[in-house]
C-alpha cells in the first residue's frame, strides 16, 4: 500500500515540478513529450522502491539468518534472499504503476485541456489522501494538505528552476 501512494504522490510532484515552467507560461504539453516524462518518472521512481527495499529486506534476512543459526552471518543465498527479491520486484511494480498513473495524470490533463492540471492534480491528491487514511477524517484532511503542500513546493521548484521552456 505504501508504494501505491508514494508512487501516485512522486509521479505527480515529479511531473508538476518538470513540467510547471511550460505550462504555467502558456506552453503546450504534447502527447510524446507527456508519455515519456511519465516513464521516465516512473522509472525513476520504480528503480528507487527496488534498491531500497531490496536494502530493507536484506537487513531483515540477515537478522532472521542470524537468529535461527545463532552464530555470524554465512554468505550464502537462501529461499530467504529469493523472497525478497520477489518482494522489493514486486513492490518496485506497483510503484511504477501507481508513478506512471500519478504523473500521467498532470501530464495528459495539460496535453488534452491545459486548463484541467489544477483539478486533474486536485483529485489525485484527494484520492490518494482518501486511500491512505484509512477512514480517518483527520488523518484525510492531514495527508491532503501534506501532499497538497508538497505538489505547491514542487511547482514553485519547477518554476524557479525550469527544465522544460
Amino acid at each position: 500500500m505504501r508504494y501505491l501512494v508514494l508512487g501516485a504522490i512522486d509521479g505527480l510532484i515529479t511531473a508538476g515540478t518538470i513540467s510547471a515552467a511550460l505550462l504555467f507560461r502558456g506552453g503546450r504539453m504534447e502527447l510524446e513529450l507527456a508519455l515519456s516524462i511519465a516513464v521516465i518518472v516512473a522509472t525513476i521512481n520504480a528503480l528507487t522502491v527496488m534498491v531500497a527495499e531490496f536494502s530493507q529486506q536484506l537487513r531483515e534476512v540477515r537478522e532472521v539468518s542470524y537468529k535461527l543459526s545463532l552464530r555470524e552471518e554465512r554468505l550464502q543465498w537462501t529461499l530467504l534472499h529469493t523472497r525478497a527479491v520477489y518482494a522489493s520486484a514486486k513492490s518496485a511494480l506497483l510503484n511504477f504503476i501507481a508513478s506512471l498513473l500519478g504523473a500521467s495524470t498532470i501530464l495528459l490533463a495539460a496535453v488534452f485541456h491545459p486548463d484541467a492540471v489544477i483539478p486533474a492534480a486536485v483529485v489525485t491528491i484527494l484520492v490518494a489522501s482518501f486511500v491512505t487514511s484509512r477512514e480517518s477524517l483527520v488523518e484525510f484532511l492531514q495527508f491532503a494538505a501534506m501532499v497538497a503542500l508538497a505538489v505547491a513546493v514542487g511547482v514553485a521548484v519547477g518554476l524557479a528552476f525550469p527544465i522544460i521552456t
